[in-house]
């Protein structure tokens, strides 16, 4: 009776062409060794037939139904609707889900998700401020999603920009506008930073000039600096916002200006959040698909940490739609 020789390490690592000292990080420790190279020792051991208790790759006994959402921002309502779905999304699939804000600060995410990553199966950065080398660190300890933020060799789940913007300058063209400012978020931010590349190739395609003011807070403070440049220097016939908490910082000093919306100037925000419904006038606005975003986000993490064994990357990217509201109307003329 023949019997099937037991698999070793030694045996992983020749078939992988690392050293026996790499697989064995790999098995106990795969924070220790490159996601690529874990993933392809996890696969060899699978497929050769090795069987180690404790092993990372050998099942879900390790593992702490524990997933964390990193957003940048709780008071802004376009992270409360990421949470909702990549919550209802993880509660489905029997995951907890931790939730930490991070409040703008690249610095505080970085230490945060750092105290607590040993302690959770899977990360999700929702438009993170981190470097690119930060966020490779972590995909290195942890299956990793970006949400709201593209970076090649990562899974991230974004919205059709493109599609959008072209939706948004459209619209204002037809009413007759020529002129827009673009009031700019976090410098950190890469929603600001597409949202104003795209928005700036669009826009002269349609007949506009897009000029954009300094980065501001995304809050309704940025907003009301925003607004001040806009009286003084660049009366544009409409304005593009950042978000829709911008949009309503403008809104608010506009009319503390005696400046009327839309007969005077248009405002458009992004996201579609609750507040469009709540500022007067009702504030159009290009939605951000962020709940759908949140869930799809969550169903790819899972995804990921229960095949470690693969090095699966995928961009998803989401429709959206711009919604106008009373806050737009035919440009003004001279």
């Amino acid at each position: 009776m023949s019997h099937r020789k037991k698999v070793t390490i030694y045996d992983i690592a020749a078939d992988v062409g690392v050293a026996p000292s790499t697989v064995s990080r790999a098995l106990s420790r795969p924070d220790r060794v490159s996601a690529d190279t874990a993933a392809r020792i996890f696969a060899a051991a699978e497929r050769l037939g090795y069987s180690s208790v404790g092993a990372t790759y050998s099942g879900d006994a390790h593992l702490s139904n524990i997933l964390v959402l990193v957003v940048a921002d709780l008071a802004n309502p376009i992270y409360e609707e990421i949470s909702e779905g990549f919550q209802q999304a993880a509660g489905d699939a029997g995951y907890t889900t931790i939730i930490l804000n991070t409040q703008e600060s690249g610095a505080l995410e970085q230490k945060t998700i750092q105290q607590i990553i040993a302690r959770v199966d899977g990360v999700a950065l929702a438009a993170s401020r981190l470097d690119a080398g930060s966020i490779n660190k972590i995909e290195k300890q942890r299956p990793l999603v970006l949400l709201n933020r593209y970076m090649k060799g990562h899974t991230c789940v974004i919205p059709e920009t493109e599609r959008g913007m072209t939706h948004v300058f459209r619209y204002l063209s037809d009413l007759g506008h020529r002129s827009v400012l673009y009031i700019s978020g976090p410098e950190m931010s890469w929603a600001n930073a597409i949202r104003w590349r795209v928005a700036s190739q669009i826009a002269p395609k349609y007949g506009l000039t897009l000029t954009h003011t300094d980065y501001v807070s995304p809050d309704p403070a940025g907003g009301a600096e925003a607004f001040v440049t806009w009286n003084i220097t660049n009366r544009t016939s409409a304005v593009l916002a950042f978000n829709d908490l911008t949009a309503a910082g403008f809104m608010r000093e506009a009319r503390a200006h005696q400046v009327r919306i839309p007969q005077d100037v248009s405002v458009v925000g992004i996201d579609n959040s609750l507040l469009t419904t709540l500022v007067y006038p009702e504030l159009s606005s290009l939605a951000s698909a962020s709940q759908e975003i949140g869930k799809r986000g969550a169903e790819s993490l899972i995804w990921q940490v229960t095949h470690r064994s693969s090095r699966e990357r995928k961009l998803l990217q989401l429709p959206i739609e711009f919604i106008p509201r009373a806050s737009t109307g035919p440009a003004k003329t001279s």
